[in-house]
This record gives C-alpha cells, sequence and structure tokens, in this order.
C-alpha cells in the first residue's frame, strides 16, 4: 500500500519499515467524514496518505466552508505544510472516503537520522517534489478563484481540469455541493450557471461526468450575460 505514495518513491519495502522503525511512525484508519486533524493544535504529525480521500476545509465565521485541497492516495498533509497559516481560520482535515494515514514527525524528516541512512535523503527529496507539485496546485487555485464570477470560475476550473486529463471528458473528483464550496460559490448561483453553459452547449453534465467543448468557448462566452 507504501507503494502508492509518492514521497516513498524509490524506496524499497525494507527501507520503508526500517524508515518507519527510525521515525516511531504510526499508521490510522478513519470512516469517511471524519475530521482527522484540525490546524490549530501545533502539530508537527506529517500525514501520508495510503489509501482513501481527504479534504483540506476552511470553515468561516459565519459556518460556510469552503475546499481548499483535495488529496488522495499519495499526498501528504500537515499544519507544518498548510498553505494558510491556521490562525488566519479554523481549518480540519476531513477523511471523503475511508482511508489509512501513516504519520511521521516533520523534526524526524528534516534532521539526519543518527545512522545517517540513504533513503532518507530520497525522502526528503521526494518531499520537497510534492511540496512543488502543492505549489503548481495552488497557482491554479488562485487562478480559478481570481475569476470575478461564477461562470468564469466554472469555465476555468473545467479547463484546468480538462488540461489535466488530457481529454474533453473527465470525471468531477467531488459532487455539485462540494464543487461550489471549492468555487467558493453559492450553489443555487453556480447550478443556474451550469444550466446555462448547457443550454449555451458549451458544456454537457451527467452526474459527475463533464464533456468541455473548448472550441465553443470565447471570450465573450466566458462573460456573464446580462439584460
Amino acid at each position: 500500500m507504501y507503494l502508492s505514495a509518492g514521497i516513498f518513491q524509490d524506496i524499497t519495502k525494507e527501507q520503508f519499515d526500517k524508515m518507519m522503525e527510525c521515525f516511531q511512525s504510526h499508521k490510522k484508519k478513519y470512516s469517511a467524514n471524519e475530521v482527522i486533524t484540525t490546524y490549530d493544535k501545533g502539530s508537527s504529525k506529517i500525514g501520508i496518505i495510503l489509501q482513501g480521500e481527504v479534504l483540506i476545509v476552511r470553515t468561516h465565521y459565519d459556518g460556510r466552508q469552503t475546499i481548499l485541497e483535495r488529496l488522495e492516495a499519495g499526498d501528504i498533509f500537515g499544519e507544518m505544510l498548510a498553505i494558510i497559516p491556521s490562525s488566519v481560520s479554523f481549518i480540519q482535515v476531513i477523511s471523503a472516503k475511508p482511508c489509512s494515514i501513516q504519520y511521521i514527525d516533520y523534526q524526524c524528516l528534516i534532521k539526519r537520522c543518527s545512522k545517517a541512512c540513504s533513503w532518507h535523503s530520497l525522502l526528503v527529496n521526494n518531499v520537497l517534489l510534492l511540496i512543488t507539485q502543492k505549489a503548481i496546485h495552488l497557482t491554479e487555485r488562485l487562478e480559478v478563484l481570481s475569476q470575478r464570477t461564477t461562470r468564469e470560475k466554472l469555465l476555468c476550473y473545467f479547463s484546468l481540469t480538462s488540461a489535466h486529463y488530457n481529454s474533453s471528458s473527465f470525471q468531477l473528483p467531488f459532487s455539485l455541493s462540494a464543487l461550489a464550496d471549492y468555487l467558493s460559490v453559492d450553489r443555487s448561483a453556480m447550478m443556474r450557471e451550469i444550466k446555462k453553459l448547457k443550454e449555451e452547449q458549451l458544456i454537457t453534465l451527467d452526474r459527475r461526468c463533464v464533456t468541455l467543448f473548448p472550441s465553443q468557448i470565447t471570450p465573450s462566452s466566458r462573460q456573464e450575460k446580462r439584460c
């Protein structure tokens, strides 16, 4: 199961077992919709998703929620790696599906162990690569959120997701309610815009399956039509 985690790329099962013993690591399983951790406790643990899917969720003062990140097997999370300081808002890690998480201490990761394991350096390099990927994801996230209207956010998100899968048809990674939280828009307003996009034959939507027709999308079609 550990092999699916990018953080352990090129690390053998034997090396993995020795490393987890050296790090005094532990594994824990969670049911769906369970709060895994809250970013306000100064925790130095890094969670490695071995199986399942988790959401990083920000709760606003008025109870609204925004999905900051969607993570799956191979991804990592932790307060030390948070993209928004916990002092700014209430941030939780929630299991979207049943998942298995391997925990290691951040200090064990950044400090050279007494045994000077060669694979420790490899692990650090893998973590740096994952952080770089997180930065790319954050850039795309900001591009979506910087769009002025719900329509523009939808088209931007659909275009980025289409490019990610290298296909005009793709499966949404979460429900439409969760998509509204991810885009930080009102769900009812989003559904109205999706209906308009379908009527204008810019997209088709069947449950979670989206087909985007990029040749039909022009600068004017990205703008919200007003009377």
